[in-house]
């Protein structure tokens, strides 16, 4: 039961941690330029980093699966790790450049 978990996590986890930065990041920097403050960085620093943690633990999950299969050389489980390697690795890059994209451009100016 949790070698099926930790596979679901290992293909899901990452994509599911880059939507939500993607929408807790634009939500977050809206509310807070509506409200006149562009005080949202610290907040959009620490949801880049624990998403971004959730998406390595993705990657991690993918990993200990795809190792604990070196005695079955083929098979769906095998390909799902490999697939959520290259998938973890993939929104790894996406968490950090959307993250980097929200902490270093300011849009609550106008033009």
């Amino acid at each position: 039961m949790i070698a099926r978990l930790l596979i679901w996590y290992g293909v899901f986890g990452a994509a599911l941690a880059w939507s939500v930065q993607l929408v807790i990041g634009y939500e977050l920097d809206e509310a807070m330029c509506a409200q006149g403050n562009s005080g949202s960085k610290p907040w959009l620093v620490a949801a880049t980093l624990v998403l971004g943690a959730a998406a390595a633990g993705s990657l991690g999950a993918a990993f200990m699966s795809w190792r604990g299969l070196r005695r079955d050389p083929r098979g769906v489980v095998r390909f799902l790790a490999l697939a959520g390697m290259f998938a973890g690795l993939f929104f790894i890059v996406l968490v950090a450049l959307g993250g980097l994209q929200l902490i270093s451009l300011d849009s609550c100016h106008q033009g």
